[in-house]
């Protein structure tokens, strides 16, 4: 594990400890019978773990990274996967009465990627079950990975690109249960593919052309409209135990620019934990996903927005975005073990396929991996995770993710 893999886990432990240590009860200081009581030592000798817990308490971090707390707070993450270690600052409010919302954030990787996010609640009806939102997003991505397209690609091809993107988006949100929520999303896109700045590979015009990755050359800008269909029971979504999550969405990408890459997608995931004993201190994950890109008669599916398997979402023993083509199914069985309130630690299982006909996908041709990892949370809200995956022939991949795991 290089430094700076390192440097990120410890600063996240830092982070979980404090927060761990802000949400016990208000006697869990208390001497108990039959121990003997500690004097309180003198302020200016206060162990780390008591100095953590009033700087968690004063400063609200644990609310403020989970966004429980209006007011200034620390983005992390929020880019893209392979995007390294980002932070940046946030700001979040609430307004008239609580029923508007806005959320403003900017962020910058180890590795040079930036984002941008406006996000506005604009309305809130019908007993908070109806919301409308404006989304508004700037995206620097200098070095994504491709490696060609389909199964038949080669590590050895790997190539970085630049990807830069401005979108505009209005959401409207109905929730008409509390499990279930529905959804439409009509936003303007302008993506543009340039070099890619990672030293170490070629950039992505070195090695393929238009032919290779369609939309290489020319990048068109979108219109384009998704539905979305959402179930979710989890007990605790920021850190489920027990319940699942199921989401389904369709989109029509229209090509309003050089009409030639006019597209649909599917996409749908399926997860579902199931915990053992009455204390749910072992936990069991399934989760299973797919997505369709399909090109409409004489256009093409631009190569960055492609169905893909590989990384931490996915089969944990490949790279991000490994392989890519028009077609993907991926599955994960994972084992959770909670020892303590804020570690957990997993072993997994994943496999996945990509091809260019639907009908073309088999149980058999799939690339497998294995591995363990660790979790890092509250008993509400998983801050980060950490997964080692093998297996797949390209040796072991280290994935750190800020947030939920599944």
């Amino acid at each position: 594990m290089n430094r700076r893999v390192l440097v990120t886990l410890a600063s996240a432990i830092l982070t979980v400890t404090s927060a761990a240590h802000a949400q016990q009860p208000p006697d869990a200081d208390k001497p108990r019978e039959g121990k003997v009581e500690v004097p309180p030592q003198e302020p200016g000798g206060r162990g780390f773990v008591d100095r953590a817990k009033q700087w968690a308490e004063e400063t609200q971090i644990v609310e403020r990274l989970s966004g429980d707390a209006d007011g200034w707070y620390p983005r992390l993450g929020g880019m893209t996967r392979g995007s390294g270690f980002a932070i940046g600052p946030g700001y979040r409010t609430h307004f008239a009465g609580r029923r508007l919302f806005a959320d403003f954030s900017a962020g910058i990787s180890v590795k040079g990627y930036k984002a941008a996010d406006a996000n506005i609640r604009w309305l809130q009806a019908w007993g908070d079950r109806v919301e409308l939102w404006t989304d508004t997003r700037y995206e620097d991505f200098p070095q994504e990975d491709f490696f060609g397209l389909g199964f038949a690609s080669r590590e050895a091809t790997r190539t970085s690109y630049d990807f830069d993107s401005a979108e505009f988006a209005v959401r409207g949100v109905v929730t008409p249960i509390a499990w279930a929520r529905v959804g439409a999303r009509l936003g303007y896109m302008r993506p543009d593919i340039g070099p890619g700045t990672d030293t170490q590979f070629p950039s992505i015009e070195q090695l393929f052309t238009d032919v290779d990755a369609p939309g290489l050359i020319d990048q068109p800008n979108f219109l384009h409209t998704t539905f979305v269909g959402e179930i979710d029971y989890r007990d605790v979504p920021g850190n489920p135990r027990s319940g699942g999550f199921h989401r389904a969405s369709f989109g029509v990408w229209d090509d309003v620019t050089l009409n030639r890459f006019d597209f649909k997608r599917f996409d749908m995931v399926l997860t579902q934990h199931l915990p053992v004993g009455a204390d749910c201190r072992h936990v069991f994950t399934g989760r299973l996903g797919t997505s369709y890109v399909n090109n409409e008669t004489g256009a093409r599916v631009p190569f960055d927005f492609l169905a893909y398997v590989g990384g931490v979402d996915t089969i944990r023993s490949f790279r991000e975005f490994r392989f890519k083509d028009e077609n993907a199914l991926w599955m994960t069985a994972e084992y959770r073990w909670i020892p303590i309130t804020w570690v957990s630690i997993a072993a997994f299982v994943d496999a996945g396929e990509v091809t260019p006909n639907w009908h073309d996908i088999d149980f058999r041709g799939m690339k497998t991996g294995y591995g363990v990892g660790f979790r890092m949370h509250s008993e509400k809200h998983t801050f980060a995770r950490l997964d080692f995956g093998t297996g797949g022939g390209e040796g072991w991949q280290i994935f750190l993710k800020l947030g939920p795991s599944f």
